[in-house]
């Protein structure tokens, strides 16, 4: 859908929403409305279980002397967390069913792929597996750990000399059960297991500079980052064996008392109701630590759509067609600005805080990357953002990120360039044993944001940040400020030219752009 015409809309700033006077001449874009969900979640993955695609069934892959691997995506999918995981409801009927088949609960581990995120607290793995599998199996639950040597073990090499190194138990077992949520088309297939239970040395070939630079990381046949994990999965495809259940939600991100406040206004004909101005108005006037503290604990109506199970392959291509049917939206022509509301939620700042090189991350890495196809902004054009851009950091987090802002990010470093870095931080023992012990993310992990953003950094002149706070971060970024959007939007006029064509991508709920014909 897409307006053009004079109108007010809804636009997130930080922990705020924003209604905002766009020129006539913008195009609005909207998320497609959230497909149905299944009427019982429980049921549904059974019915996958019992049909696998291009797999035999659990039972006849599994003994009573099996040793089984289930593992699953950590808090960083989907975002924000949903209100009711479905993934504990998959880990309930999958361990029902190994418990038929007479699997031994000594020889079941449920690992969360963290990959070189940080670990899950304990909280946060009860949430995502459930109360009761929680309870039950706690013993059984552990965090991938990405620095621990003895638990990790070289399966293969690629054709191009990459190893490919994953969890220990997990590559050791006799069947690796993945319970996955694919939330974007960058999600599922061999990613979870090459990136959620690999190593830095795994990792680091699929997130190179070189390698993101290839084709959008949401359309997976165009994407250098797909094409060098499935080099990889099918390298140990003959090593390992799994069995995956993907799931698919839908996109209803709004919950509770948000879900009337923040809807776009396009949904009520465009009128803005006295009491949403005035709750809007009184949200923007608490205190921040207490939107922070709301923004922590938001959950989504995120609810299942379909789930497919069986082989790794086959399973994860009839997956996007339907994460495709639920998330695309057709845009008519590319175009000179794109403006984007940006809340300070990101897969890499749950319970946390946006970091500057987290919204360098999101910005120039997931909302540029939000494309199939052809780039709805052409290139050389300008994003802009509106988004306070404080200048705050996380040190139980992000202990690494902290250093690279300050230490390389100010030197203005080439991208392609920091490989010294890179192991300067893999070797560094404090920031290993932060993320081996405490909730840091990995030390390399600050390198891994910041290269997200490649593809955005090489077609992008500028990105403009309306409402910013920080002007010292905008300029370790690169990013250019304006005191809000009017100011904005004439400076980008100014730089392209008065007949810019500007387009505003009304997220969240986030979509996949694909620029061709709009059938009328």
């Amino acid at each position: 859908m897409w307006v053009f015409f004079e109108v007010k809309e809804i636009i997130f700033y930080g922990d705020d929403v924003l209604v905002y006077d766009f020129p006539e001449e913008t195009k609005i874009f909207y998320a497609p409305k959230p497909l149905p969900p299944v009427e019982d979640e429980k049921e549904a993955i059974r019915k996958a279980l019992d049909s696998p695609i291009g797999s035999r069934k659990l039972e006849h892959l599994l003994n009573e002397r099996s040793r089984v691997a289930i593992c699953f995506d950590d808090v960083s999918v989907p975002l924000p967390q949903m209100k009711d995981d479905v993934r504990a409801k998959a880990a309930e009927v999958v361990l029902e069913k190994l418990r038929e088949i007479g699997v031994k609960r000594e020889n079941i581990r449920l690992i969360c792929a963290t990959g070189l995120h940080r670990k899950c607290k304990p909280q946060e793995l009860a949430h995502i597996l459930g109360k009761r599998v929680f309870k039950e199996y706690g013993d059984r639950i552990i965090n991938h750990d990405a620095d621990d040597r003895e638990n990790l073990v070289v399966l293969g090499k690629t054709g191009d000399g990459y190893e490919v190194e994953i969890n220990r138990f997990a590559a050791e077992s006799d069947l690796i059960i993945y319970l996955n949520i694919t939330f974007v088309p960058m999600n599922g297939g061999w990613k979870s297991i090459i990136v959620g239970l690999g190593s830095f040395k795994t990792i680091i070939p699929n997130h190179s500079p070189e390698v993101l630079k290839e084709g959008s990381l949401m359309d997976p046949k165009a994407s250098g980052l797909h094409r060098v994990i499935w080099e990889m999965g099918r390298a140990i495809k003959d090593k390992i064996r799994v069995f995956t259940v993907e799931m698919v939600l839908n996109d209803n991100f709004y919950s509770g008392f948000f879900e009337k406040l923040w809807r776009p206004l396009a949904e009520n004909n465009y009128n803005l109701p006295l009491w949403r101005r005035v709750a809007l108005s009184a949200i923007r006037k608490m205190p921040d630590s207490l939107k922070a503290f709301v923004r922590n604990r938001y959950k989504a109506n995120y609810r299942l759509i379909g789930v497919y199970a069986g082989d790794i392959e086959k399973a994860h291509e009839e997956t996007l067609k339907l994460v495709k049917k639920q998330l695309t939206v057709p845009v008519d022509k590319q175009y000179d600005v794109i403006i984007f509301g940006v809340p300070n939620f990101t897969p890499y700042s749950v319970g946390s805080v946006m970091n500057p090189i987290l919204l360098h991350s999101l910005v120039l890495g997931y909302l540029y990357n939000m494309h199939s196809g052809k780039p709805p902004l052409k290139k050389g054009g300008i994003i802009i953002i509106s988004n306070p851009a404080l200048e705050k950091f996380d040190p139980q987090q992000h202990p690494s990120y902290i250093d690279f802002y300050e230490q390389v990010l100010s030197k203005k470093p080439d991208i392609f360039k920091l490989k010294t870095v890179e192991k300067m931080y893999l070797n560094n023992k404090e920031y290993s044993e932060k993320y081996r012990k405490g909730f840091a993310y990995h030390g390399t992990h600050a390198l891994m944001a910041y290269y997200w953003g490649v593809l955005g950094l090489l077609n992008v002149s500028r990105v403009m940040v309306a409402g910013a706070k920080s002007r010292r971060a905008l300029e370790m970024l690169g990013f250019d400020y304006a005191k809000d959007l009017d100011e904005a939007i004439d400076a980008s006029r100014k730089y392209l030219g008065k007949n810019s064509s500007i387009a505003y991508f009304c997220m969240p709920p986030i979509f996949i752009s694909e620029v061709g014909q709009i059938k009328k």
